[in-house]
């Protein structure tokens, strides 16, 4: 009896500790950069959700990170840097695998980056860099459009619409937020070839669609003489469309920026007639998905800048009422990036 006791007792312990016991090998997946098991976590962190654009890059984020396996969660900082840094600290607390940034202030910001990698994180940015004081970023990967051509791109549209002599209203861009910067770098330096060319700048205290529709009426009703629109992102672009059109402005020329799907509806909708001339296109919703493979290149193959300076280049569109019929602003939904030529 007491034999037969003792041999249950063995069969009940194996069968504990194999219930309690690691997965046999070739029972579980595990997926790069992680444990057994363990999904990589990826915290996708725009400047400003609310945005069409950024919601666009939110959806190519997505798109990209189940491709590949990853969880993806997403945060809303409304715009604000200090609250964007407590999101990222939160996600260095949390021990998040990944970090896909839009900066706020890439001026500010290369300390929680750097913090964040210290952490073990990976930190891919977009669109705003981390700018270090040598014109680099320290984030693991940069994703981003030539934003100074497309500011000189703008305003040629304008310049071949408006006449070289016309008075040019463009949004003053934040000095933290380095597209914008770049963007209104390249328009300046493209109207220095028009020296009868009147540029007119300021941006409103707040942000938002409506702010913008009140800030162009009020500088068309001091300035009468404005001809052409210049702003260096999509709602900045229709709050101006929308105050023109509550002005009787509509020969006021617009070139906005983003080709958001707002945008190509409005062109669509008025057809050549339309005032919102131009719109830089960015493809957000394939910049999303290749900032997720700049995170897929480096967890599996190691990928690292062969500059600090290096970028990952998206090539810049433009939409036009001519084209918005037939204007795709695809979802990202398989690779795209020739890795070959970065950082081997």
């Amino acid at each position: 009896m007491k034999k037969l006791f003792a041999l249950l007792l063995v069969l009940l312990l194996t069968f504990s500790l194999v219930a309690c016991g690691s997965t046999p090998s070739g029972g579980g997946e595990t997926p790069s950069g992680g444990e057994s098991g363990k999904k990589v976590r990826v915290a996708a962190v725009p400047q400003y959700p609310p945005e069409e654009w950024a919601q666009t890059v939110l959806n190519g984020i997505r798109a990209a990170c189940d491709y590949y396996g990853y969880e993806c969660n997403d945060f809303d900082c409304n715009g604000e840097t200090n609250l964007q840094n407590n999101i990222l600290q939160d996600c260095i607390v949390q021990g998040y695998d990944a970090i896909i940034l839009q900066a706020c202030d890439g001026t500010s910001q290369g300390a929680i980056v750097k913090e964040a990698q210290d952490a073990g994180i990976i930190v891919v940015d977009f669109d705003c860099l981390i700018m270090q004081a040598d014109g680099t970023s320290n984030a693991n990967a940069s994703v981003k459009n030539n934003d100074t051509q497309g500011g000189a791109d703008g305003l040629e549209v304008l310049v071949k619409a408006c006449g070289e002599d016309a008075t040019i209203l463009y949004v003053q861009e934040n000095p933290g937020i380095g597209s914008g910067v770049y963007r209104n770098n390249g328009l300046r330096a493209a109207a220095e070839k028009y020296p009868n060319l009147k540029l007119l700048t300021s941006r409103p205290s707040e942000g938002g669609r409506a702010s913008y529709q009140a800030w162009v009426q009020d500088w068309i009703l001091s300035n009468p003489e404005i001809k052409g629109v210049f702003t260096y992102f999509g709602d900045a672009a229709i709050g101006s469309y929308y105050g023109c059109q509550e002005a009787g402005r509509q020969d006021i020329k617009i070139c906005g920026y983003d080709a958001t799907a707002e945008q190509v509806e409005i062109m669509k909708k008025d057809g050549v007639d339309c005032n919102l001339i131009a719109s830089v296109a960015l493809y957000p919703g394939v910049m999303g998905g290749v900032c997720v493979e700049a995170l897929h290149e480096i967890l599996e193959n190691g990928y690292s800048k062969g500059t600090p300076d290096e970028i990952v280049w998206m090539e810049n569109g433009m939409l036009t009422p001519d084209n918005a019929a037939t204007f795709v602003d695809s979802i990202w939904s398989e690779p795209v990036t020739d890795w070959s030529k970065y950082g081997k």
